[in-house]
C-alpha cells in the first residue's frame, strides 16, 4: 500500500516535534553543532525562524498530518542553504530526494531570486552524501570534515 506524505510550511503546533526530532542521537550526530538542544534555546530558535522571511521550513506529514520530518532553508543573498530530517519511521524507504526534491521546486518558486541550493554534511553522513548527490548536487570542497555541495537552480529541477 502506498501511503501519502506531504510537505507543508511548519506552523506553532510543530514546535514540540521538531524539538524531539532535532534532539535525536541519531540527528545530532551529523549535526554541524552536535550538542543536544535545550528547550529555552529551541524556542527563541523557532519564533525567530517563524518570523524570519530569511528562512522557509517545511515539515513532513502523513495524510493524518502526522510529524515525520522537516526540511529547512536559510536564504543568504541569492542561495538557500538547506538542512534536512527525518523521524526513524520513514528512513530507508527512498522518501528523502522526492521530499528534497519537492521542497526545492518550492522556494524557487518561492524565491525566485534564488540560484543555488547549498548543503554542509559531514562527511561521515554516508546516507546525506549520497542523497545530494542522487539529486544533483555538485560536490564543491570538504572543509575538515564538512563538506560543502551545490544545485544550480539554473540547470533547472527534475
Amino acid at each position: 500500500m502506498e501511503e501519502n506524505y506531504f510537505l507543508r510550511k511548519v506552523n506553532e503546533n510543530d514546535i514540540n516535534d521538531i524539538f524531539q526530532l532535532s534532539n535525536e542521537d541519531y540527528v545530532r550526530k551529523f549535526s554541524i553543532n552536535s550538542n543536544r538542544i535545550n528547550w529555552d534555546e529551541h524556542v527563541i530558535w523557532f519564533k525567530n525562524i517563524m518570523q524570519s522571511s530569511n528562512n522557509i521550513f517545511y515539515v513532513v506529514t502523513d495524510s493524518s498530518n502526522k510529524f515525520l520530518g522537516q526540511l529547512r532553508y536559510k536564504i543568504d543573498n541569492r542561495s538557500a542553504i538547506v538542512s534536512i530530517s527525518l523521524c526513524r519511521q520513514i528512513m530507508g524507504k527512498g522518501l528523502s530526494s522526492k521530499f528534497l526534491k519537492q521542497s526545492m521546486k518550492l522556494i524557487s518558486e518561492e524565491k525566485k531570486e534564488i540560484e543555488n541550493i547549498i548543503a554542509f554534511v559531514s562527511d561521515k553522513n554516508i546516507v546525506s552524501k549520497k542523497l545530494f548527490e542522487k539529486v544533483g548536487f555538485v560536490f564543491i570542497e570538504n572543509n575538515n570534515g564538512l563538506i560543502k555541495y551545490i544545485y544550480s537552480i539554473n540547470k533547472g529541477l527534475n
